[in-house]
């Protein structure tokens, strides 16, 4: 069955006489940029998502809010509750939510008629990919900012061995030629994010994983848990050439194969998705690597969500580095509003006209300071449900 493109359903003619086109092509822009953006799968309001959405009307300062667990052992028995209470934790982080937005004016209305131009409807589709691009940019540069946690490859021994290492960068600087992407870097980098150790080998806490639903062959819907893995398409073919991903991929059979819920699915390792996320580029919003120019990276992070910005070439010294990541639910925050906003106007004395898109956008990785009763959690100011995963660019 061929697409049909929502648009084609929408009397653009009629924007003058009518306020309901204006909202039906902005219903259609969002649903069509989530549509085409790999984080689709894994976006929304629960606390379970990795993408997790707060919607809000204004520019205001926003703070997310998350309950760290409860680690108080209780009491049994006859003991008083009041001899051993637990402590609720309630940790949030500021965010600015600013707007973005694009427009594009027409030639005059004969110039337009003369190429057979539908303008509106044109500019309506091309709005819609650059809104995709502009908000999935701005996920990935928050995503690998500043890493507090990673897995770095080894030719050798799989994956390097970064407990002297006093940051992630550090460590990431490590990378030679030949460190490419491997099975066991993967499988190191969930079973860090299930028990809960960081790159320096000590304890810090375990990751939550992501729901999701997959569909198996004969159609029954299986509630599924995992991380997902974010690659670039780089590392992904440098994994698809290691022997023990191609005996995995053939164990998995037709199975594996079919259940393609999330765009970019490779296969599967321990249960996770592995996405191949393309290439970080002008035109695209894949996982960078450290010759993305920096100058592309800072104008899709807003400084304000963060305290401290890491472009790419942060990561690599000498020997260019493909930049992946392990995500679980809530590592990333995007506030906002729930919808794009369109506008269509005439301009030069009505013979023009110019059709416009915004949104209210704040994204941020999820890096929770405590509150303000001066505990200081094992999460306060450190990645909340992420690990960088880093490999050599060849």
């Amino acid at each position: 069955m061929s697409y049909q493109n929502p648009l084609n359903a929408i009397n653009f003619a009629g924007w003058k006489e009518d306020p309901n086109v204006q909202l039906n092509i902005a219903r259609v822009i969002e649903k069509a940029s989530w549509s085409k953006s790999p984080f689709e799968s894994f976006f929304g309001k629960g606390a379970d998502r990795g993408v997790r959405f707060y919607a809000v009307k204004d520019s205001q300062p926003y703070r997310p809010r998350l309950k760290a667990p409860l680690t108080g052992t209780g009491v049994e028995g006859n003991a008083d509750l009041d001899t051993n209470y637990d402590s609720l934790e309630i940790m949030s982080q500021t965010t600015y939510p600013k707007v973005i937005a694009n427009a594009i004016k027409s030639e005059i209305e004969k110039y337009t008629a003369l190429k057979q131009i539908d303008f509106i409807k044109e500019a309506s589709d091309s709005l819609t990919d650059w809104m995709r691009l502009r908000r999935d940019k701005a996920l990935v540069s928050a995503l690998i900012t500043d890493f507090t946690n990673c897995v770095v490859c080894d030719q050798t021994s799989n994956f390097k061995d970064t407990s002297n290492e006093p940051d992630v960068a550090t460590a990431a600087k490590k990378i030679k030629k030949g460190d490419v992407m491997n099975v066991q870097a993967l499988r190191r980098a969930i079973f860090m994010a299930r028990t809960g150790i960081n790159y320096k080998g000590k304890e810090c806490y375990p990751l939550k994983p992501i729901k999701s639903d997959l569909v198996s062959v004969q159609g029954i819907s299986i509630e599924h848990n995992s991380y997902i893995i974010l690659l670039d398409s780089y590392a992904c073919n440098q994994l698809k050439n290691d022997p023990e991903w191609i005996e995995m991929q053939k164990a998995a059979g037709v199975r594996g194969d079919e259940n393609r819920i999330f765009t970019g699915l490779i296969g599967l390792i321990d249960n996770c998705p592995v996405l191949d996320m393309g290439i970080w580029t002008p035109l695209q919003s894949g996982m960078p690597n450290s010759e993305v120019s920096d100058t592309d990276y800072m104008a899709n992070i807003n400084p304000q969500n963060h305290k401290k910005l890491t472009p790419p070439s942060y990561y690599a010294n000498g020997q260019p580095v493909s930049i992946g990541a392990l995500i679980g639910a809530s590592a990333l925050v995007m506030v906002g509003g729930d919808k794009v906003d369109f506008y269509i106007d005439e301009a030069d004395s009505g013979r023009k006209t110019i059709v416009g898109v915004d949104r209210l956008l704040a994204v941020s990785k999820a890096r929770f300071d405590s509150n303000e009763s001066g505990s200081l959690s094992p999460f306060h100011d450190t990645d909340f449900a992420c690990i960088g995963i880093f490999s050599s660019k060849e």
